[in-house]
């Protein structure tokens, strides 16, 4: 499986993350502290599925590629908190490392 298809599938599994509960409590209101926990929730899964595929391969750490994609990784972050969706950030994050590696 490739990186783009494991950002992807995490991508999508936070969504549901997130959605799941809205569709299955329809009409009724959350608690302000899970409103708090859902919302983050997905940001965090995509920054550590994405930290995780940017830095590793063969679960061997890439030294070499790291300073680039320590830089789409930060881009990945800054995107998804300006934007306020995680998949956008991770849209953005995957196409800057895709630049990247053909820049290098």
């Amino acid at each position: 499986m490739s990186r783009v298809q494991i950002i992807l599938i995490m991508g999508l599994m936070a969504f549901a993350v997130r959605a799941l509960p809205q569709l299955l409590f329809v009409g009724q209101e959350f608690p302000a502290s899970w409103d708090r926990l859902l919302r983050y929730l997905s940001y965090a899964f995509i920054c550590s599925i994405i930290s995780v595929t940017l830095f590793m391969t063969d679960g061997k750490f890439e030294a070499h590629a790291a300073p680039f994609r320590g830089i789409a990784l930060a881009v990945s972050i800054g995107v998804a908190y300006w934007t306020r969706s995680a998949v956008t950030g991770m849209i953005i994050g995957m196409m800057f490392v895709l630049v990247l590696s053909w820049l290098c």
